[in-house]
């Protein structure tokens, strides 16, 4: 069984880059990362960043999506979206077969994640913590939640693809 969109969703420090790492090697399909498109239009820290140039980043998405149903790709990975986001993405895309796949974290843990040194360069922990909250309490239809607190990512991309094929 398949999707055709996959979400993966959590705050900054959930582990979504590194889990769709792990998977995009067992599933070779196009995997969409929402903050590299829209880096094209942003300074190195993001502090230009703005609603126009997100809203812009968010409708070349929609385009690349429906390029990708439109040539028959199924299982389309997008990541690093935030919350209003998902929402519209899972509207507009609403009668497709879509699954939103939340990421969650416990609060001290999310907070050694952040403050650590890693790839991502997002460092404010309260902010980190507001989202992980939001997609916590978050109850979406076609979305599972997985507490990604101390599950090593092997694990947990395990779980995901389990998810996937079982459709």
């Amino acid at each position: 069984m398949a999707y055709d969109i996959i979400i993966i969703a959590g705050a900054p420090g959930s582990g979504k880059t590194t889990v769709l790492n792990l998977i995009s090697k067992k599933l070779t399909r196009p995997r969409i990362d929402f903050g590299i498109l829209r880096q094209f239009h942003l300074d190195k820290d993001w502090k230009n960043a703005n609603s126009k140039e997100e809203l812009m980043a968010f409708q070349n998405l929609v385009f690349i999506i429906k390029n990708y149903l439109k040539n028959k790709h199924i299982n389309i990975m997008i990541e690093d979206l935030k919350y209003d986001k998902v929402i519209d993405l899972m509207k507009i895309f609403s009668r497709t077969k879509i699954i939103l796949i939340i990421l969650t974290v416990e609060e001290n843990e999310l907070v050694k994640r952040v403050s650590n040194p890693r790839d991502s360069g997002f460092k404010n922990i309260k902010k980190a913590l507001e989202y992980n909250k939001q997609w916590g309490e978050c109850n979406i239809k076609n979305s599972v939640r997985i507490d990604n607190s101390y599950s090593n990512p092997e694990k947990t991309a395990r779980k995901i693809l389990k998810i996937i094929k079982n459709g």
